[in-house]
């Protein structure tokens, strides 16, 4: 849950206790790379009534008065302006991968897009080679997907495979930082099984790898 969407379930609290009708309920999911494709295929349904619907998958943190969230989704009231009789308001901005876009925008069509195509990709690729070949086949697929790719590529250089990398570091021992993942993964290393059954001579080759690595990679729990 970002902080845009906080301070909105906020507000629109204010407005339940104030007394104003609730239409339903509206999912948004997050538009981030990192979201797993099911939440994206929520984004934009609507729930009607005035109680919130269950949360979408699993509760990663809890609020105080024991609600729980987590980094995919939320829903978001929808309120009754025809039944108040004043017009809603302009569209606002959502919080995305890459900067925030428009609700309604082409550019936040576009980008919703881009993220299914590609969950469903890095979700059902077999090997990473496969999915880094569907990705370079994504990325001129479209006008659409070419300036995201543009824009991907702009903020991480080692695009798509930065992608890929901090997965690698995600799965490495605790303690281990993102630049011994880059290192790894660049020296051919590009996968948390792939690190796990090479010989501790071979990934003492890679710069910054060295026995502290090793114990911490051969004894995760000591």
């Amino acid at each position: 849950m970002s902080a845009d969407e906080i301070f909105i379930s906020s507000a629109e609290d204010s407005l339940r206790r104030a007394g104003i009708d609730t239409r339903g309920w509206r999912y948004s999911a997050t538009l981030q790379l990192r979201t797993p494709l099911a939440y994206l295929e929520m984004d934009g349904a609507f729930s009607p009534g005035p109680q919130e619907p269950p949360l979408v998958g699993p509760a990663e943190n809890f609020l105080e008065d024991g609600t729980g969230f987590n980094a995919y989704g939320i829903w978001l009231r929808v309120i009754d302006y025809d039944g108040l009789g004043f017009d809603p308001p302009p569209p606002g901005m959502r919080a995305a991968e890459g900067g925030p876009v428009r609700c309604g925008s082409r550019e936040e069509r576009e980008l919703l897009s881009f993220l299914k195509s590609f969950r469903y990709i890095v979700e059902t690729g077999e090997t990473l080679d496969q999915m880094l070949s569907e990705l370079e086949e994504l990325s001129t697929s479209n006008a659409g997907n070419r300036r995201l790719w543009a824009r991907f590529s702009e903020g991480a250089p080692l695009w798509p495979d930065s992608y890929f990398i901090g997965q690698l570091w995600m799965q490495l021992p605790k303690g281990v930082g993102p630049s011994k993942a880059e290192k790894l993964y660049l020296a051919g290393f590009r996968t948390i099984e792939e690190i796990q059954a090479a010989p501790d001579e071979e990934l003492l080759k890679v710069e910054g790898v060295g026995k502290g690595f090793l114990r911490k990679l051969r004894n995760p729990h000591s």
